[in-house]
């Protein structure tokens, strides 16, 4: 995937907000595009946002959403909201769609360079908010992939970056950083499609090896548009308002 690459996110089939930091990255001179899943839920446009990442040949990770969506993992978890998303969502997509959201990983290794993760090494929607969900992430990383140092996570919707040097956790605020030597990494860019960092700006990273840089940025789009999509589906309510809310 190259030595300079763009992560992103948690798109939740909001067409408008992907469509903007797509053109964002296509000028941050990046080798290729990630995304740690969630291509699908809440929002109004799940197979454009699956068309347009097969376009841009983005690597995508399945997420919770994208598994449900599937039939891979139970419903009992999800929220009233986000179960008559996934319902609806089912039923307007093609069989293609379908098939693409079916084949993707849940976990990628990229050789020494990175782990990619939805959710948790642990378990791929398992949930980390805060320090003491990332100490066992730490854990396994150290246990099962010795050579990595650095893991990007999402599901939250909220940038967030973890380190971990000499047994002990530090939580950082997500700005532009180096990596230290030494120091292990657990990062998340935010959300795309729906960030819960009361910001409704979209939200990626852009990771530069060859620097060891991690560079966050922040995307204005149509909210408006967005949410009006929702309501116009039919979608509740409460998906389309939180949009402005970034929350």
């Amino acid at each position: 995937m190259g030595n300079r690459i763009a992560v992103i996110s948690d798109i939740h089939a909001n067409l408008e907000a992907l469509q903007e930091v797509l053109t964002h990255i296509g000028n941050q001179s990046v080798d290729g595009v990630v995304c740690l899943g969630d291509i699908v839920g809440y929002n109004a446009d799940p197979s454009a946002c699956v068309n347009l990442c097969r376009e841009w040949g983005v690597f995508c990770l399945m997420g919770n959403h994208d598994a449900a969506v599937c039939g891979k993992i139970s419903l009992a978890d999800f929220n009233d909201a986000a179960l008559k998303a996934i319902q609806w969502t089912r039923i307007h997509l093609s069989k293609e769609d379908l098939l693409f959201l079916n084949r993707l990983p849940r976990f990628h290794r990229e050789y020494d360079k990175y782990l990619l993760v939805h959710g948790s090494l642990i378990d791929p929607d398992r949930y980390i908010f805060f320090q003491e969900d990332v100490e066992k992430d730490f854990e396994e990383m150290l246990r099962t992939y010795p050579k990595n140092f650095i893991a990007f996570f999402g599901h939250t919707h909220q940038r967030k970056v973890y380190s971990y040097y000499r047994e002990t956790v530090f939580s950082g605020m997500p700005e532009d950083f180096r990596l230290e030597p030494l120091k292990r990494y657990f990062i998340n860019p935010g959300s795309v499609g729906q960030p819960r960092d009361h910001s409704p700006l979209a939200s990626y990273l852009v990771f530069d090896e060859d620097e060891r840089q991690i560079t966050f940025h922040r995307v204005v789009y149509d909210v408006r548009k967005a949410a009006e999509k929702v309501m116009k589906a039919g979608l509740p309510r409460s998906l389309a308002e939180r949009l402005y809310r970034g929350w």
